[in-house]
């Protein structure tokens, strides 16, 4: 009788190998990678948390990095975060097995919830991380329903009782029509609805006063609306913006017409696209941001304590939030990279991302107050009312 050799049978062997390498442990035993002490044998040789976490960040992310010197930079237990370059040049020639890691990237892959062009999912032992990453699926359900509809106004969405990500009868299961006509008027006025149902769905924000949701709200909306047309852009683009139905904003202006089977409505170049592509779309590739920082990230933009406008009871309730994010953002990381100096570099790396996004979203709000004025376009009223009513709330 032949041997199955389908997934079952992979998996089956993986675990018997994991098996017979932990007998060949011993305690106390260095690692292979950087000298600290072994917690066990991982992906094939004996390796501490950090390089094991480290490796395993690297494969599944498929990170790559350069050295600044000449390749051959000391990796030991005080300088294995100098150079990830020569760290993870380090771990293969020690034996780690890239292999190992083909079973957990499947595991991923199915775990999607039906999101196209995700490549990752994440299960965690915090309640809030785990709720960010709820929202972030109901937000992309409800991006691409044909039920979802644009509001008229930020104080009729705001007084709504209904709360489009707490609905449980399916309203929003069904998808938008692929031959509805769309352009970027309509994705800005779609994401920044999206936006204002997700905020809702705190229940820290119901407990604001009116005035005090809106003020937050308007003060924070543009830069959520940046950050997330940057990161919800397929990871294989570094030169455009991409919409769910496949509209496109390139950075080239010559370029009008897709080639590659994303869209055949595309457009050319507009100055805030640019800008979001260079300031916000290419620094969060280059730095990997994973889907659980970008959660975590776009609730640290929202709940800002610094929002000038808000009552000192508001300011207390989102100040309180906001350190309750970063908690978990910072014990993510160092759970992740079991390296202090690494996890509070990565830390830093993030938050320091929050500045650009700002300077794009002011950049983005007066632009469209210009074409208003000058009547070159027509933005959504809905988006108009946000980008206007910025300078009567905050200030950036």
């Amino acid at each position: 009788m032949l041997a199955y050799e389908g997934p079952l049978a992979e998996t089956n062997y993986s675990r018997q190998k994991a098996k017979e390498m932990a007998k060949k442990f011993i305690p106390g035993e260095l690692c292979s990678v950087c000298g600290d002490v072994a917690s066990g044998i991982h992906y094939s040789v004996a390796a501490c948390n950090g390089c094991k976490t480290f490796f395993r960040r690297v494969v599944l992310e498929n990170r790559t990095y350069s050295c600044k010197n000449n390749g051959d930079c000391i990796i030991d237990k005080s300088m294995r975060c100098s150079c990830r370059h020569c760290r993870y040049k380090k771990c293969i020639i020690a034996g780690m097995d890239r292999g190992e890691l083909s079973m957990e990237r499947r595991r991923k892959r199915k775990k999607l919830n039906g999101l196209e062009g995700s490549e990752e999912s994440w299960e965690t032992e915090d309640a809030l991380i785990n709720l960010l990453l709820y929202k972030e699926t109901l937000y992309q359900k409800l991006l691409l329903s044909s039920a979802m509809m644009i509001h008229t106004s930020l104080r009729e969405a705001l007084d709504m009782t209904q709360i489009a990500f707490n609905d449980e009868n399916h309203t929003y299961d069904e998808r938008m029509d692929p031959k509805y006509p769309t352009n970027f008027s309509y994705w800005r006025a779609k994401i920044l609805t999206v936006l204002v149902e997700w905020a809702k769905s705190f229940e820290v924000f119901s407990h604001l006063i009116p005035e005090d949701q809106k003020r937050l709200f308007i003060h924070t909306a543009f830069s959520n609306l940046v950050l997330a047309e940057a990161f919800h852009t397929p990871e294989k683009y570094n030169d455009r913006i991409v919409f769910p139905d496949g509209l496109c904003g390139f950075r080239n202006v010559a370029q009008s017409v897709s080639t590659d089977g994303v869209s055949n409505k595309t457009f050319g170049l507009t100055p805030t696209v640019v800008a979001v592509i260079n300031d916000v779309l290419v620094p969060i590739r280059r730095m990997r941001l994973t889907k659980v920082e970008y959660v975590l990230l776009q609730a640290i933009i929202f709940f800002d304590p610094d929002c000038l406008s808000l009552t000192k009871h508001g300011s207390q309730l989102i100040a309180a939030k906001r350190k309750r994010l970063l908690d978990s953002l910072q014990k993510w990381l160092h759970q992740q990279t079991k390296d202090s100096i690494e996890a509070s570099t990565r830390f830093a790396e993030i938050l320091l991302r929050i500045c650009n996004v700002q300077k794009v979203a002011a950049f983005k709000r007066e632009t469209l107050c210009t074409i208003e004025t000058f009547e070159l376009m027509q933005p959504h009223p809905f988006t108009m009312e946000i980008s206007k009513s910025y300078p009567d709330f905050s200030y950036f």
